[in-house]
């Protein structure tokens, strides 16, 4: 199958498109910092897969710039494409679409959870571009929303698991709190393996995926340390000031979480998590 990846050189993209090239897929990787994406070619191509985005950036408080760029781009894109003949796109959503921060108390989201992005930029123009390409699905163009939370992998930009890591290889003794509060994450391989998915069966809607299992900060830190090869010792007794510390925005983010439902995740027919959590962060981590 001739598939093209919206979103040249990223981490997600071009590990997405090793995979599908690795199970006898055609890919193509197209560039869209510069106009050419207006006037490129979309026919000859079967998928289209929507990576490119503006993640989070604390620096920028452009809602126009984020429009633009997560909501307007893609829904003009797919509108040329279903012109050209182009029968499926597979948008590259995010969790935040559900407008839920990290909370130190269970989080979950589960199908009878409303999409309400609030007022964060990032999740709030995803979601816009839901909605636009939603609205030009029909029998001949299918539509595909993946909602992953947070991605992780060898060299996965971005300093979540990096913190957690330094934290691990700094710290003797970990706070142990919280262990009721999970936190959805998944791996890379299991990311491109649904997507592989998703394109050959050319299924339509909403997904939700995760890996095998929800986790806890403490249990996020221990296997991180069995990872780079660390004796992990934690205290619940620390663990109690971390609570009395609980208004401070870094306990929150350290310890707070939000996680998908095991049954909003799972599909029938579709078992995409090819690597177990713990080897998954392993594999990160490993030296």
């Amino acid at each position: 199958m001739r598939v093209l990846i919206v979103g040249k050189g990223s981490y997600i993209g071009g590990h997405i498109g090793e995979w599908l090239q690795g199970r006898g897929h055609s890919v193509t990787e197209l560039d869209v910092l510069a106009d050419g994406w207006r006037t490129f070619d979309y026919a000859p191509f079967e998928a289209i897969l929507h990576v490119a985005g503006i993640v989070h950036q604390p620096q920028c408080q452009d809602w126009e710039l984020y429009k633009r760029v997560n909501a307007d781009m893609p829904v003009e894109i797919a509108t040329m494409a279903k012109r050209q003949g182009v029968c499926h796109y597979v948008f590259l959503s995010t969790m935040a679409v559900y407008g839920l921060g990290k909370k130190l108390e269970p989080n979950v989201i589960d199908a009878s959870t409303p999409v309400e992005p609030g007022d964060g930029m990032y999740g709030r123009s995803k979601w816009m571009a839901e909605q636009g390409l939603r609205a030009l699905e029909d029998e001949t163009f299918a539509v595909t929303c993946v909602r992953p939370p947070s991605v992780y992998g060898k060299g996965c930009r971005g300093g979540y698991i990096t913190g957690f890591t330094s934290v691990v290889r700094r710290l003797p003794v970990i706070p142990e709190a919280y262990d009721d509060v999970k936190q959805s994450f998944i791996y890379i391989d299991n990311l491109s393996e649904l997507v592989r998915l998703l394109i050959e069966r050319r299924l339509s809607g909403a997904f939700c995926p995760q890996d095998d299992k929800a986790v806890s900060a403490n249990e996020l830190l221990k296997t991180i340390a069995a990872g780079i090869g660390k004796k992990y010792r934690s205290s619940r007794l620390l663990g109690w000031g971390v609570r009395l510390l609980r208004w401070l925005p870094i306990v929150n983010k350290a310890y707070g979480g939000v996680e998908y439902s095991r049954s909003l995740s799972s599909v029938p027919g579709l078992d995409y998590v090819v690597v177990p959590f713990d080897e998954g962060m392993r594999r990160t981590v490993a030296q």
